[in-house]
């Protein structure tokens, strides 16, 4: 059977890798003891692949994998049984059998929302930022992103779905993002309001989380 899994990644792991994620997730199936079944070839690994990864220093709420598994097992019993063997930061929220799907998590992905709690090197106005933000939302926000072809200037305001400012009080801003998120890419919150404190002429940080990925189930 195979199963798809949603789970958060805490402040406590937000600076582990997506590599180190992944083999932190194998050992847990395998002291789990779950009955994992495995590619073939000269180098066997267990069938777990996840749905997209996350920027290292991110928290999120919902990440996606699946895991295949060479029986039955309800997803009530997956949970437990890997809950108590996961490290603090890492929790399982759900589980739900695929089917016999074949198509990848990712193949499902429609968009992502995102809360960033910014900090300004110094106070900014809310109508300042709203402002701005109306400013880049306009015409083209075009930055140099890494692509297939070499580091090369695209346009991501296609990407934004939505943003709203939800407060701003002295140097602290809370912005929330909803950004497109499939396969062929998806919006850098980062990126993006690097360009917004750009706008403002401040210059400022923020810490990110991942609220949710939103996908169509019925694509699996």
């Amino acid at each position: 059977m195979r199963l798809a899994v949603r789970f958060t990644k805490g402040a406590p792991v937000r600076f582990v890798s997506h590599l180190d994620v992944q083999r932190l997730f194998q050992r847990a199936f395998r002291r789990a003891k779950l009955p994992l079944a495995y590619s073939q070839g000269f180098n066997p690994h267990p069938l777990v692949s996840f749905a997209t990864a996350l920027s290292v220093g991110m928290i999120s709420m919902g990440e996606y994998l699946d895991v295949t598994l060479t029986e039955y097992m309800p997803p009530e019993s997956f949970i437990d049984a890997v809950s108590t063997v996961l490290p603090k930061g890492i929790e399982i929220v759900e589980a739900f059998d695929m089917g016999e799907s074949r198509k990848s998590l990712t193949s499902a992905m429609r968009s992502a929302s995102y809360m960033a709690e910014v900090k300004f090197e110094k106070s900014v106005d809310a109508d300042a930022v709203k402002s701005a933000l109306n400013e880049l939302l306009s015409g083209e926000i075009v930055v140099m992103k890494k692509t297939k072809g070499g580091i090369k200037p695209t346009d991501i305001r296609p990407m934004v779905i939505s943003v709203d400012v939800c407060e701003v009080e002295g140097q602290r801003a809370e912005i929330k993002l909803k950004g497109v998120l499939s396969a062929e890419g998806g919006l850098n919150p980062d990126m993006f309001l690097k360009e917004l404190y750009n706008k403002l002429g401040v210059q400022a940080s923020a810490d990110i989380t991942r609220l949710e990925i939103e996908m169509d189930r019925t694509a699996l």
